[in-house]
């Protein structure tokens, strides 16, 4: 169920598109009883931003209807309006008949994807029926021409309420097939792509209330209680009440117009073009995208670069765009960081114009380093003509090899390597450990972030891999740096014996004294770092780490060679340590085998190797 109410299985939301004046406000208010348009708006005879009506079906669901203005100045307002819609009703005047901006409207509407199309042929009662049949079969093969699509077919009159019953019916009949296969998939375990998503058409305060954001939830299920993230601003906030078509509701699903009551988020958090997502939804603040451009006309791309303006979902602004050669995809960047999610359907328009350029859909919100952009473009040349919820990571897996599965809200599903937070494309995985061997057995140990470079890695999946390969007992990690081959790892000591070996590396040359040593259980410590030859006591109260004492060995004797005898003056003036380090040191070396003693000198037992 998808409200609180055992009479209502779904909610559903249609649009009404169409010319100025072909009596898309008049169609509204005979199919609801609701009059949409605003006070000034009817002086104006125009609708100029959204309105909004709904009905109830004799099955008790609800669908909302979005009023779309017809007037080529408000083309902005027509996408917010039908971004993401279940059904669109095209509206043509029998006594006019098909008009440019119904073209325009049929064009963004097929923009964004709308599948469903009922065409009405409204003011029938003002034409003759053969006039009526010329326009009605212009306008189908207008719609069949341009989309590709067969629509429905209904000629009413609005002010009479001839065949507006026979409309309603069509209507309900068109949403139940968007609708019940929705409906049947949140029935499923719900990924990440039913998270709630919507983009604001209003947002204002309420006193004694808070904020208070309106739009079309698009996807998926939000119910009070449900925290909710806002962007472009990042914010968290916790929806307190939803209202739905006058209606309190508990929770409510998609396709559903909602008012949302939203804790936690001020005015100026929100606004037209804002976006709502739930928590488990993964959205790129993008400065710039790749999209993939629908059909077009190739006249159009006269230039490599030109300013235009992006429509997405509510939000509209200024970017740039520029074409990528021989393919039929572009580039564009934003004058402002804009939340955006791959497939996301977009309309780029003539700017300050009314004339659409192209539909596209964001197939690409990452940065491309130039040595990948050969294989990204290929990879985004073979998706799919329809792009689906999974496309994106198979995507990810196929050109980079693998993707940051929590922050998608991803963990299985896959054919891959899930090692978390990431997933990882087999054959990569294997390959890149193979490299990372190759890579410490010539240079005898790395770091992530030398390995991130050589590999060209994000520094945080390096990280990820190698202690995939450390549980396999192929790599060791000493002193932040990974070892090929078995060994204790560093990372792996309990905390207090990670505090303590800290605080030895921090002290260097000076050493850890033993009364310096304040932890609780540090000489147990002590002995187990010493036993695991990561520290080594120069004598009963000076403590070196295992790498610096190995240094200062190597300091003394490298220039040497067996039977050499050497001073203290030579230890001290080769190890820059004083006479409180370097006689302990002596005496270590001494004991490790490196030297024996001999009055005041001291001679090389073995050379250094």
């Amino acid at each position: 169920m998808l409200t609180q109410s055992k009479n209502v299985t779904y909610q559903a939301v249609v649009g009404v598109a169409g010319h100025v004046d072909h009596g898309k406000t008049a169609l509204i208010e005979a199919l609801t009883g609701i009059v949409t348009a605003r006070p000034h708006e009817q002086a104006l005879g125009m609708t100029q931003d959204l309105g909004f009506a709904y009905f109830n079906d004799d099955a008790g669901n609800t669908i909302g209807v979005v009023d779309v203005p017809g007037h080529e100045r408000y083309l902005r307002n027509m996408v917010a309006g039908v971004w993401h819609l279940n059904t669109l009703i095209l509206v043509v005047a029998a006594d006019e008949g098909w008009m440019p901006m119904t073209t325009s409207h049929l064009e963004v509407a097929h923009a964004m994807g709308l599948k469903e199309i009922i065409l009405c042929i409204n003011k029938c009662d003002k034409v003759s029926s053969q006039q009526l049949a010329e326009t009605e079969e212009l306008a189908l093969e207008m719609v069949m021409d341009m989309t590709g699509l067969i629509p429905e077919l209904v000629s009413v009159s609005a002010m009479s309420g001839e065949n507006i019953p026979v409309l309603r019916q069509t209507i309900i009949e068109s949403v139940a097939r968007t609708v019940m296969p929705a409906v049947a998939d949140m029935d499923e375990e719900a990924p990440a792509e039913h998270d709630p998503q919507l983009y604001v058409d209003r947002a204002f305060v309420v006193n004694g209330i808070g904020t208070v954001v309106t739009g079309t939830l698009a996807q998926g299920k939000i119910a009070v209680g449900d925290k909710v993230r806002c962007y472009p601003s990042g914010q968290v906030g916790m929806v307190r009440s939803i209202q739905a078509y006058h209606r309190q509701l508990d929770s409510v699903n998609s396709t559903c117009r909602v008012a949302l009551n939203v804790k936690g988020l001020n005015r100026k958090d929100i606004g037209r073009g804002g976006l709502l997502v739930g928590m488990n939804r993964a959205v790129t603040l993008c400065e710039q995208c790749i999209v993939r451009l629908g059909s077009f006309d190739s006249s159009v791309i006269v230039r490599k670069q030109r300013e235009v303006e992006v429509a997405v979902g509510t939000w509209h602004g200024v970017a740039r765009i520029c074409y990528i050669p021989e393919t039929q995809l572009a580039r564009l960047v934003f004058k402002q960081a804009v939340p955006l999610q791959f497939g996301q359907r977009l309309a780029v328009i003539v700017k300050g114009g009314s004339r659409l350029l192209h539909g596209a859909e964001v197939v690409w919100q990452a940065f491309i380093p130039s040595f990948q952009k050969r294989a990204i473009y290929n990879g985004l040349a073979q998706l799919p003509a329809t792009l689906k919820f999974d496309d994106e990571f198979r995507l990810l897996l196929n050109v980079r090899g693998y993707f940051d599965a929590a922050k998608m809200g991803i963990a299985s599903g896959f054919d891959g390597v899930h090692l978390a937070p990431f997933m990882f494309e087999p054959e990569w995985l294997e390959k890149n450990e193979a490299a990372i061997h190759n890579l410490l057995v010539e240079f005898g140990a790395m770091g992530d972030g030398e390995i991130s470079t050589r590999l060209r890695i994000e520094n945080e999946a390096v990280a990820v891999i190698m202690q995939a390969m450390k549980r396999q007992d192929k790599v060791h990690l000493s002193h932040g740096k990974w070892y090929p081959g078995q060994g204790m790892s560093e990372d792996e000591l309990p905390s207090e014996a990670q505090e303590l070996l800290a605080q030895i590396r921090h002290y260097g040359k000076d050493g850890l004294e033993l009364n310096k040593v304040t932890l609780s259980g540090g000489k147990k410590w002590l002995r187990q770092l010493a036993h695991q030859k990561l520290i080594t006591a120069l004598n009963e109260t000076i403590y070196y780490d295992m790498v610096l004492y190995t240094e200062m060995v190597k300091a003394v004797i490298s220039e040497h060679k067996t039977q050499d005898r050497i001073s203290m003056a030579d230890i001290k003036d080769n190890t820059g340590l004083s006479r409180k380090y370097a006689i302990p040191l002596a005496n270590r070396m001494e004991k490790d085998g490196w030297v024996r003693r001999d009055g005041d000198e001291r001679i090389i037992v073995k050379p250094w190797s």
